[in-house]
């Protein structure tokens, strides 16, 4: 099969050349297809500034979409949409998006995903811990050429 692929482009050099330039055209195409910026994770969304206002003092920031979705990463298990990020003046969680419409959805996202996050397809939560790993070999002791057992490691 192959040595009449191979027969053929030796007779015909320019359908080489059309296979070539059709791997090139599907290669640029995807370059520019993929680096659009569709998602809210790609870089061009998570540097973008967004306008925070803290309702304690009615300050004003300017923060990147990144920092923002970080902070409220960091902020408890599930959001809740009237509290804001913390307002580092006061200790207080009132910074709000300007744009409420923007801030809902960001909420809802960050909640939707971890909620996707927390379920495996079997019910079970995902915080089991993976096996221990029996392929890789135990450092020895130079001295005497034993396995090394850490003081942290449970007993056999």
């Amino acid at each position: 099969m192959l040595d009449k692929i191979r027969e053929y482009m030796a007779r015909n050099p320019w359908a080489g050349w059309l296979v070539a330039l059709l791997v090139l055209g599907v290669a640029i195409g995807t370059y520019f297809f993929r680096t659009q910026g569709d998602s809210p994770y790609s870089p061009e969304s998570m540097q973008e500034m967004l306008t925070v206002r803290f309702t304690d003092t009615d300050e004003v920031i300017q923060i990147p979409r990144g920092r923002l979705d970080k902070q409220l990463r960091g902020m408890g298990a599930v959001l809740d949409p009237t509290q804001g990020i913390i307002n580092p003046k006061t200790g207080k969680p009132t910074g709000f998006l300007v744009d409420q419409s923007e801030w809902d959805a960001m909420i809802s996202r960050i909640n939707s995903e971890r909620e996707r996050n927390r379920v495996t397809p079997q019910g079970t939560s995902g915080g089991v811990r993976p096996a221990p790993r029996t392929d890789v070999p135990k450092p020895l002791d130079p001295a005497t050429g034993a396995p090394i057992v850490s003081p942290t490691a449970p007993p056999k």
